[in-house]
C-alpha cells in the first residue's frame, strides 16, 4: 500500500510519504499457529506490541494512521516557521518505505527480512534491516540460544571478528579503520541472522561497526564452521546436521 498526506490536505505544501511491502501468510493448516505467526511478523515489521493481535491489514491500517499524526505533530512542534523557508518542500518533507521479504522457507524453518528506510530532511536518512527466523513447529521466533550452546558468545564473537577481517583482506581489526569500520575487535552477536540450508548469515546495520556509506555488513558462515558452538538437536539440526 502506498500513501501521501500534505499538510492541511494542500498539494502545495511539504508532505509525508509512507509505501508499504508486508508480505505474511494468509493460509495455514491450523489457524492458532497461522495467528501467532502473523503476530511475530507483525511485530517484526512494525516493532509496536499493540499491533501484534491484529490482522496484517489493520496493523497496516495502524501504523499508517500513527505516522501521519506523527508527521503532523512533527511539522507543528520541530518546524513552526517552515513556510518561511526556501526549502521547505526538502527539508519537512517525510519519506519512509517498509519493506518485507521471505529469505529462506524449507524444512520447517521460515527466515524473514524486513527492511525500513526513513528520510527526514536534508541528509538524514538510513535504512535498517532485521531477521526473524521462525520455527513452523512451535510458531516461536528462534534466538541465538536456541541453536548454540550455552558458552557461545565469547568464540562466536571472535568468528565474526576474525570473519570481517578477513573479508576485507586485511591481517588485523585495526587495519579496518581506514576502511570506515570502528570496533570490530569488539563486536557482538546482535540476534540479527538468517537462515538457510547452508548456515547462518548475520547482519549488522549502518552506522553500528562502520560508516553509515558502507551499508549494513553481512557476516556469512557455514554449518561447519559453527559446528564447534552449534546445539544438539536444536530447530536448525536438518540443516547442520548436529
Amino acid at each position: 500500500m502506498s500513501k501521501i498526506y500534505h499538510l492541511d490536505n494542500d498539494s502545495t505544501k511539504p508532505s509525508c510519504s509512507i509505501k508499504i511491502n508486508y508480505i505474511f501468510p494468509a493460509k495455514y493448516g491450523d489457524s492458532i499457529m497461522l495467528a501467532k505467526i502473523q503476530k511475530e511478523f507483525n511485530y517484526a515489521l512494525f516493532e509496536d506490541e499493540s499491533s501484534e493481535s491484529l490482522s496484517p491489514a489493520n496493523a497496516v491500517d495502524k501504523y499508517v494512521t500513527n505516522y501521519i499524526a506523527n508527521y503532523k505533530e512533527a511539522a507543528q512542534v520541530q518546524f513552526p516557521d517552515w513556510e518561511s523557508s526556501e526549502d521547505s518542500e526538502d527539508y519537512f518533507s517525510f519519506y519512509k518505505t517498509l519493506n518485507s521479504q521471505v529469505l529462506f522457507d524449507k524444512g520447517g524453518i521460515v527466515s524473514y527480512q524486513t527492511s525500513s528506510m526513513d528520510f527526514k530532511g536534508g541528509a538524514n536518512s538510513s535504512t535498517f534491516y532485521k531477521n526473524v527466523n521462525i520455527d513452523l513447529k512451535t510458531g516461536n521466533v528462534i534466538t541465538e540460544k536456541d541453536i548454540f550452546i550455552p558458552e557461545y558468545k565469547k568464540l562466536l564473537n571472535t568468528m565474526l571478528t576474525d570473519k570481517i577481517v578477513a573479508q576485507n583482506n586485511v591481517k588485523t581489526a585495526e587495519d579496518l579503520l581506514e576502511f570506515g569500520y570502528w570496533g570490530i575487535e569488539d563486536i557482538a552477536a546482535n540476534n540479527n541472522f538468517s537462515i538457510d540450508d547452508n548456515g547462518i548469515t548475520y547482519l549488522f546495520n549502518q552506522g553500528e561497526y562502520s560508516a553509515p556509506s558502507l551499508g549494513p555488513i553481512k557476516v556469512p558462515f557455514t554449518y561447519s564452521e559453527l559446528y564447534p558452538i552449534l546445539k544438539d538437536n536444536s530447530p536448525i539440526s536438518s540443516f547442520s546436521g548436529k
